[in-house]
């Protein structure tokens, strides 16, 4: 949504009514979409943040964050979004661009303070899913052939990296496990996935030895002070050089 000074008495009143939803109420909204699923909203949420123990109900919905997404260019829409930052909402303004490269064009968010100046090939460090809601066998192809791949309609994220980058590889259920430089281009491996090259920075996990988990959301947050959206294969925000760096150090320990 845009958040002009306009839209602000509006914006506030969607917080004001969502704010009162109950979890009952969340649990039949979740319903309006996953009918057939067997699993509660509190298990969801239990699974997808990676929690010890699902949430009790009363601790869903007591606070309430604005996400205000806009383009990059708009320098009104930030200059607002600081503006009430100061009068205590609490809200991000989660910027986008769109690029041309050769003669492909992309749409991309970017990292958090906003830095839509940065240019897209500049090194970066990248969390990156490694595919276990759908199979299993994905993250051993990636370390066997020292790729990080993508696959089926979200192949293409791929292109968002670019060499030099930090991959940091993300394995739902086993946290952080390792992390890689890339090093070659985007190739397409078949019809369902596409890759890069990578020179591992952190040992490589072997299969014979399985996913040991190394470093969990809290810890990530903590080494990088950035939180995620880690449903997404590429978990945005990207890092600058200086928290990749300080990420990579803390995974390093870890394996130490």
């Amino acid at each position: 949504m845009n958040l002009g000074q306009r839209d602000k008495p509006q914006a506030l009143g969607y917080g004001q009514s969502a704010g009162r939803w109950t979890y009952n109420v969340l649990e039949q909204k979740y319903r309006t979409y996953k009918r057939n699923d067997a699993l509660s909203l509190s298990d969801v949420h239990k699974e997808e943040f990676q929690l010890e123990r699902a949430l009790e109900p009363h601790l869903f919905n007591m606070k309430q964050k604005f996400i205000i997404i806009g383009n990059a260019a708009n320098e009104e829409l930030e200059q607002s979004v600081d503006y009430w930052k100061r009068q205590g909402l609490s809200v991000e303004f989660l910027p986008y661009r769109i690029y041309k490269i050769g003669e492909s064009h992309y749409f991309e968010f970017f990292a958090l303070p906003y830095d839509r100046h940065r240019n897209p090939s500049s090194i970066k460090g990248v969390l990156f899913d490694t595919n276990a809601s759908y199979d299993e066998s994905a993250v051993w192809e990636m370390m066997e052939n020292k790729w990080v791949a993508a696959y089926g309609g979200i192949k293409y994220v791929v292109d968002y990296l670019q060499r030099g980058d930090i991959v940091f590889y993300w394995h739902k259920g086993a946290g952080l496990i390792a992390a890689a430089k890339v090093t070659g281009p985007a190739r397409d491996h078949g019809p369902e996935a596409r890759y890069r090259t990578v020179e591992f920075l952190t040992p490589r996990p072997v299969k014979t030895e399985g996913l040991n988990g190394r470093m969990w959301t809290n810890e990530v947050t903590d080494a990088t002070g950035c939180t995620f959206f880690w449903a997404k294969t590429i978990k945005v925000p990207y890092l600058s050089r200086e928290q990749a760096d300080s990420l990579l150090t803390a995974l390093k320990e870890k394996f130490d």
